[in-house]
């Protein structure tokens, strides 16, 4: 049987964001070790950086788990996305441990 070993703290929020007549459901937020969202709709999760600013490691990061899902058109969205995520994420309390 599965037991739980540590509990670790964790901050996150749900958001939707709409970019050219797309709409998307995002939990994102941040972890003892870092970043991460997830598209609950579209089965999607991913780690994350949490540092200010680091879009481009995000932006990469987005790209890999949409490969060969439709949902996300142009490398421009994809930017946008995570401009958006990482600004979210940004906002959040930093996580202490217990």
């Amino acid at each position: 049987m599965a037991e739980i070993k540590r509990r670790f703290k964790s901050n996150c929020t749900e958001i939707r964001v709409e970019h050219k007549g797309s709409s998307y459901l995002i939990i994102c937020g941040k972890h003892i070790n870092g970043g991460f969202c997830a598209f609950p709709a579209l089965n999607i999760a991913v780690e994350l950086s949490s540092y200010d600013g680091d879009y481009d490691y995000n932006e990469k990061k987005l790209r890999a788990a949409f490969t060969g899902h439709n949902e996300v058109g142009t490398n421009e969205d994809l930017k946008v996305l995570a401009k958006v995520i990482t600004n979210t994420i940004q906002e959040l309390p930093d996580v202490l441990p217990f």
